[in-house]
C-alpha cells in the first residue's frame, strides 16, 4: 500500500473529530491515497446510519 505523504501532511484528522468528520476524513483518504482501508468500525457506522450508500 502506497502512502502519500503530501496528503497526509496537509490533512490531518481533527482533534476529537466528530462522526462527521471523520467520515468526511475518511473518505477523502480513501480517494487520495492508498495506505490503509476505512476502518471496519467506522464503515459498520457509516452503513448503520447510512451516511454512505457504498459502506
Amino acid at each position: 500500500m502506497k502512502l502519500n505523504k503530501t496528503w497526509h501532511a496537509s490533512n490531518k484528522m481533527p482533534e476529537n473529530a466528530s462522526f462527521e468528520q471523520r467520515v468526511g476524513w475518511h473518505l477523502e483518504h480513501a480517494k487520495n491515497c492508498s495506505c490503509r482501508p476505512i476502518p471496519k468500525k467506522l464503515l459498520k457506522e457509516m452503513k448503520k446510519k447510512k451516511f454512505c450508500k457504498n459502506a
